[in-house]
Parts: structure tokens; C-alpha cells; sequence
């Protein structure tokens, strides 16, 4: 299971986006109500006692990890959009 969440923390740092909608569709897949970070906090309980210090610290790197990408690239498109104007003249 922590391999699994240290693959999806590589996912989240190479994820690379060029518009709002796909960096929402990211932040819905990772930090929704719905997305892994709450299915893995959920699987909390039944890791065993020896696990759960690793497994949380991985899974706070993950939710820190998405947290900070989705923030970067909304900085990025806005900025980006600054630049070029809202009709791109």
C-alpha cells in the first residue's frame, strides 16, 4: 500500500497542465471528497500498529505534494494569462 501512494506522489510531481480544467480535474482526483487521499486516510484504520506511522507520514507527503502542484499550476495559468491577455492578444 505505501508503494502504491509513493507512485502516486511521482505522478503528482511529473503532472504537468496547460489549462484550468484539467488542473481541477486533478485537484477533484486527488484532494476531492471523493479523491485518494480520503480513501487512503480511510484505509488508515485497518493498516497494523507498526505501519501507521509510515503509512501516515507517506500519505501526508502525498496530500502536501498534490497540494502544492495544484497551487503552482493555478499560479502558472494565471500568470500566463496575465501575460498574454484573456483572448490571448
Amino acid at each position: 500500500m505505501i508503494n502504491k501512494i509513493k507512485e502516486h506522489i511521482t505522478e503528482v510531481e511529473n503532472f504537468t497542465a496547460e489549462s484550468k480544467e484539467a488542473i481541477e480535474a486533478f485537484r477533484i482526483k486527488y484532494l476531492g471528497k471523493k479523491g485518494l487521499l480520503n480513501a487512503f486516510f480511510a484505509e488508515f484504520k485497518n493498516v497494523p500498529n507498526d505501519q501507521k506511522k509510515e503509512f501516515g507520514q507517506t500519505v501526508n507527503s502525498l496530500k502536501l505534494a498534490a497540494t502544492e502542484k495544484v497551487n503552482f499550476l493555478k499560479e502558472a495559468i494565471d500568470s500566463k494569462v496575465e501575460e498574454t491577455g484573456k483572448y490571448g492578444d
